[in-house]
């Protein structure tokens, strides 16, 4: 008897892997002019899934991930944990410019072992050499391999597998547009759809219940450059940040204007993290940032998530603090 095949949800939330051109060279103005697919109209050009898995398409909704809101991400958290109790594992088709961010907050915030996998594509599915439905494709083997259980979110991406705490995208045009600068990726999957994770996860991290929530507590970047005064730090307090994620140069270091401000910022309550603008390398605590948040090695973008959670169960920086070096 053949034995049954994985049951897996396949959520699509736009992006590029689900934008079609009438031209087949349109590589940049398909937002604007192009036709959006539903999840079954993807899955519908894939019948190779048929083999691997039984898919279940799920229409979250469909919009340009540069329109991804606090609001979107708690209700596709519930969805996917949703979807989960019924099904072996999650692929989310997402776009990528805001990708690692929502697949930084899902594995942040699903608990579990079950594997979620998010991908997207670079070219449409409409363009010459689009890699939309190969990286689909590898998603699913992904999602359906034994070794991807218990990694958290994974990112499965031009045949590369990274951890969602790990991955950056470091391309705007290449089809090799994802990375992780320090870590590398976990694992491939070759050209047979061969799945193999080399590095495996020993600890999850922190891990966040937000079923309650409607909203995050505000968390701005604040990014440093040669001459950054202090009135961004202040319009982010003025504004109502309860966390402040200074994007620093080199190893995290702000302008003495900024750091100032930030001074004050903290001082009235706000929670200041230190990051770095750099794209690979760790920010640690020094005896001159008592009081401050370190980021650790998260990307600015990534420590601004952690921070948002971090606040929702203390404002304590030392507790956070804790909270970033667990991640």
């Amino acid at each position: 008897m053949t034995a049954p095949v994985p049951n897996i949800a396949m959520i699509l939330a736009g992006g590029t892997i689900a934008t079609t051109s009438a031209s087949r060279v349109d590589l940049s103005a398909y937002h604007e002019t192009g036709t959006r697919l539903k999840a079954a109209d993807l899955l519908g050009g894939l019948p190779e899934l048929d083999a691997i898995a039984a898919v279940t398409a799920v229409d979250f909704r469909q919009r340009s991930s540069t329109a991804i809101t606090v609001a979107d991400w708690l209700e596709l958290r519930a969805l996917v944990g949703s979807l989960l109790v019924e099904h072996d594992a999650v692929v989310l088709a997402h776009g990528t410019n805001t990708l690692e961010e929502t697949a930084y907050f899902l594995d942040l915030c699903v608990p579990g072992d079950r594997p979620v996998v998010v991908v997207g594509a670079m070219r449409p599915p409409s363009a010459l050499s689009s890699d939309a439905a190969l990286n689909l494709l590898r998603a699913v083997q992904v999602a359906v391999s034994s070794d991807a259980r218990g990694q958290g979110v994974l990112v499965a991406f031009n045949e590369q597998v990274f951890l969602a705490r790990d991955v950056v995208k470091t391309s705007n045009q290449r089809v090799d547009a994802f990375g992780a600068p320090d870590a590398g990726p976990v694992g491939f999957v070759d050209s047979t759809g061969h799945v193999r994770i080399d590095r495996r996860r020993t600890q999850r991290g922190p891990s966040f219940d937000v079923a309650s929530l409607g909203d995050l507590p505000r968390v701005d970047l604040v990014v440093s450059h040669v001459g950054a005064d202090e009135v961004l730090v202040d319009a982010a307090v003025a504004a109502g940040a309860r966390g402040i994620v200074s994007v620093g140069t080199g190893a995290g270091r702000a302008t003495p204007l900024e750091d100032h401000a930030l001074a004050r910022a903290a001082q009235a309550g706000v929670v200041v993290c230190r990051s770095s603008r750099v794209a690979a390398g760790t920010v640690v605590p020094t005896p001159g940032t008592a009081g401050l948040v370190a980021g650790r090695g998260l990307a600015p973008w990534k420590a601004r998530v952690l921070l948002s959670l971090a606040l929702t169960v203390t404002a304590d920086p030392a507790e956070i603090q804790l909270l970033f070096d667990q991640a």
